[in-house]
């Protein structure tokens, strides 16, 4: 099951995507879908991540910028990421079978996409201090903010645990 998969998304405003699209339209057409406060104080200076409801977790970067992303499955929890300034686990479900890491301004695609068994996750966030992505994309020099490496790691789980900060990195 450890596969990788590698990917640089325009995080506008900041954030990107991990959801699974399927999941979360049908959450959302539920009519009683509550829609969560995904970016609260506490989400924004804390967690650094949103949880936009059960399908769904918006991950906050330094900069409104290309981010380098790699998303990682796993059989069980896996251990720590050397070097990661802040870590942040929480969970998500995924009823469809499909995961996407895609930037919030963009309209996920198939070059977003990767399967795994439907199921609950949780699903671990680790910034990693890097340089800008390598071309042909270009980070923008005059956006202010240091540069990270979103590694996402994935594993099932059996319950739910909510948000959980693991390592808290300076404010970024």
């Amino acid at each position: 099951m450890d596969q990788v998969r590698r990917a640089v998304v325009f995080a506008d405003h900041a954030q990107f995507y991990v959801q699974d699209v399927d999941g979360q339209i049908a959450a959302e057409e539920d009519d009683d879908y509550d829609w969560p406060e995904a970016w609260s104080d506490e989400a924004v200076e804390v967690w650094r991540i949103g949880v936009d409801g059960p399908c769904s977790i918006a991950v906050g970067t330094a900069r409104s910028d290309h981010v380098e992303t790699a998303l990682q499955m796993h059989h069980a929890c896996p251990p720590l990421r050397a070097g990661a300034e802040h870590v942040v686990e929480a969970d998500l479900v995924v009823p469809s079978g499909v995961v996407h890491v895609f930037g919030c301004m963009e309209r996920p695609g198939p070059q977003h996409r990767v399967e795994i068994p439907v199921g609950r996750y949780r699903l671990r966030v680790s910034h990693l201090p890097s340089g800008p992505p390598a071309a042909p994309t270009r980070a923008h020099p005059i956006e202010p903010g240091p540069h990270f490496n979103y590694h996402l790691d994935l594993w099932p789980c059996a319950e739910a645990a909510g948000v959980a900060v693991v390592r808290r990195g300076r404010p970024e």
